[in-house]
C-alpha cells in the first residue's frame, strides 16, 4: 500500500454518513451505530482483515474515512505517510516438517498428521534433544532447566501464547504444545500453515515450535501422560524429564509484508499538556477456516475480535468530537498484527508519533461485543498503574461495579495494552466482556478465531454502556484540572 491517497482512492465502502440519534448518549443509538460499522468490517468483502492483503486496504480505508468524517486528524507526524504508519513484517509460511521420537532406544511411531512444526527461519533443526514436560509453567523456569531441551507444554489455558514465548526466550531448544482436542489442533495448524508474522527488524534467531495432539502425547508416554497432566495442576509441580529424545526439523518460506497502524488524534486546547490514547487492533486471520468441501466458509470475519473494538473507537471519536474540546490531545490508534504477538503495538512503542512519557492514560479495547447491558466491568491491568483510584471512582460514579478480577488478570499479557505497559505507558482495558467469564469461555471455545465469529452473534448491550464509561475516562484524563498529571 502506497499511503493515504491510494487507500482513500481505492476503497469501495462509503463511510456511514447517515444521521445519528440526536441523543449521543442513547444506548440504542450507540448499539445501532456500532453494529453498522461491524457489518462492514466483519463482512466477507473484507476477507478477515489479514495484514498485507486487500482486506487490510479496505479496513484502513474505511476507518480513515470514518475517523476523518468524525473530525480526527492524521497523527503519524510523518508527511510521507499521513494516517498510516508503516510496519514492516517478516512472514514465515510453513513449508516442510519432520519429527522423530526415540524412547528406550526404539523409535516411537507418531502419525505425521498428529504433529505440526513451525520455524521462524528458513530451516531449523533440533537433533537428539530430550523432551521436558513443563505443564503450564514457563515464566518461572530458569535457563539452566530449559537449555538444550524441548519443552512440552499444555495449551488449554489462557496464558498459552505467553507461556510458549517465555519458554523460547528462557532457552528452550523448541516447544511442543499439546492440543486439548482435534478441533484446536486443526485450527492452529490451519492458521499457522498460512504463515506467522514477526517484526522485520526484530530478533534474528530462528525459533522452532509445534503442536501435537493429545493422542500423540499418549502414544509417546502411555498412561503416564494423564498422570503428568493431573500432577502439573497441583502446587509445587516441577518439570519432568520424559525419557524421550526427539529430532525436529522445519523449513519455512520467507516474505516481507508491508502493513500499517492507523494513527489519528482529536487535538486538545492546551499544547504540550500530554495526551490520552485509545487503542484497538484492526487485524484478524483472513482465510483460516477448514478446507473440507466446496462452499465451506473459510473467512474468519472477526466480528467480536476485533471489529467490535474498531466500531467502539469510531463511535467514541464521533461522540468526543461533537462535544467541547478537551485540554489534552486524544490519540486513536488501530494496530496491525496483534494476533501474531502484539506486533503493531510494539512497533508503535518503538517509533511513537509522540513521546510515550507524555501519555497520561491509555485504554485498549478488544473483544468487546459479548456482554449484555447491566453487567459489571473487569479491569485488565489493575494494580499495574497509578490510574486505579481515578478509574475506579469514575466506574462507581457511573453506577458500574468491578468484578472478575482473577479472571481478567489472566488476559493482561494477551492484549495490546501489555506492549504499552512494558514501555511504561499507564494502560488499562476496562471491559464488561471480561467481567463475564462464562460468556468469554463460551466464546473462546466456540467462535474465537473461527469462521463463525460473525455479526449475528455480537452482543453490544454491555459495549454501549462501556462506551459511555470510556467517554468519562477520556474527559477526565483529558482535563488538566481533573487530572493534573505528573
Amino acid at each position: 500500500m502506497a499511503g493515504a491517497a491510494a487507500l482513500f482512492a481505492t476503497v469501495s465502502c462509503a463511510p456511514i454518513n447517515g444521521p445519528r440519534s440526536t441523543s449521543a448518549d442513547s444506548l440504542q443509538a450507540i448499539e445501532a451505530d456500532m453494529r453498522a460499522h461491524i457489518a462492514v468490517l466483519a463482512s466477507d468483502e473484507f476477507e478477515g482483515r489479514r495484514p498485507g492483503t486487500d482486506g487490510e486496504r479496505k479496513t484502513l480505508s474505511y476507518l480513515a474515512r470514518e475517523w476523518q468524517e468524525a473530525g480526527l486528524q492524521s497523527a503519524t507526524n510523518d508527511p510521507a505517510n499521513p494516517w498510516f504508519a508503516p510496519v514492516e513484517l517478516a512472514l514465515w509460511a510453513q513449508d516442510t516438517s519432520t519429527a522423530r521420537f526415540i524412547r528406550d532406544g526404539n523409535e516411537v511411531e507418531v502419525p505425521a498428521d498428529q504433529v505440526a512444526l513451525f520455524s521462524s527461519g528458513r530451516r531449523t533443526l533440533i537433533e537428539d534433544s530430550p523432551l521436558l514436560y513443563v505443564g503450564k509453567q514457563g515464566t518461572t523456569l530458569e535457563q539452566s532447566e530449559l537449555a538444550g531441551r524441548i519443552a512440552v507444554m499444555e495449551w488449554d489455558h489462557p496464558q498459552r501464547n505467553f507461556q510458549r514465548d517465555a519458554l523460547l526466550e528462557n532457552g528452550a531448544a523448541a516447544v511442543l504444545a499439546i492440543m486439548p482436542d482435534a478441533v484446536s489442533f486443526n485450527e492452529i495448524r490451519q492458521i499457522r500453515a498460512n504463515g506467522a508474522y514477526r517484526l522485520a527488524d526484530g530478533p534474528g534467531a530462528a525459533t522452532l515450535d509445534g503442536i501435537v495432539t493429545a493422542d500423540a502425547a499418549t502414544t509417546l508416554l502411555g498412561e503416564r501422560y494423564s498422570a503428568l497432566k493431573e500432577a502439573s495442576a497441583r502446587a509445587g509441580f516441577r518439570p519432568v524429564n520424559l525419557g524421550v529424545m526427539a529430532t525436529l526439523e522445519a523449513t519455512s518460506v520467507e516474505a516481507v509484508v508491508q502493513t500499517h497502524n492507523l494513527v489519528a488524534k482529536l487535538p486538545g486546547k492546551v499544547p504540550d499538556s500530554g495526551a490520552v490514547l485509545i487503542m484497538a487492533h484492526w487485524d484478524h486471520f483472513g482465510m483460516c477456516g477448514k478446507v473440507e468441501g466446496e462452499g465451506e466458509d473459510r473467512i474468519c470475519n472477526g466480528a467480536v475480535d476485533n471489529a467490535s473494538g474498531l466500531a467502539f473507537l469510531t463511535e467514541l471519536a464521533v461522540r468526543l468530537s461533537s462535544g467541547r474540546a478537551l485540554d489534552r490531545d486524544v490519540y486513536f490508534v488501530a494496530t496491525t498484527a496483534e494476533e501474531w504477538g502484539l506486533l503493531g503495538a510494539r512497533a508503535f512503542t518503538r517509533d511513537p508519533p509522540l513521546p510515550l512519557e507524555s501519555i497520561v492514560a491509555a485504554f485498549n479495547v478488544d473483544t468487546i461485543g459479548l456482554a449484555p447491558r447491566g453487567e459489571a466491568v473487569a479491569i485488565l491491568g489493575e494494580g499495574l498503574t497509578l490510574l486505579d483510584p481515578e478509574v475506579n471512582a469514575i466506574i462507581m460514579r457511573m453506577g458500574r461495579r468491578v468484578e472478575a478480577r482473577d479472571f481478567a488478570a489472566q488476559f493482561v499479557t494477551r492484549q495490546d495494552g501489555w506492549a504499552l505497559l512494558q514501555s511504561d505507558v499507564p494502560t488499562l482495558m476496562v471491559s464488561s466482556a471480561f467481567a463475564r467469564p462464562d460468556l468469554m469461555r463460551r466464546y473462546t471455545k466456540g467462535r474465537y478465531h473461527g469462521p463463525n465469529d460473525e455479526i449475528d452473534e455480537v452482543e453490544l448491550g454491555g459495549a454501549s454502556q462501556d462506551l459511555l464509561l470510556h467517554l468519562e475516562f477520556v474527559r477526565h484524563f483529558g482535563s488538566i484540572s481533573a487530572h493534573p498529571g505528573s
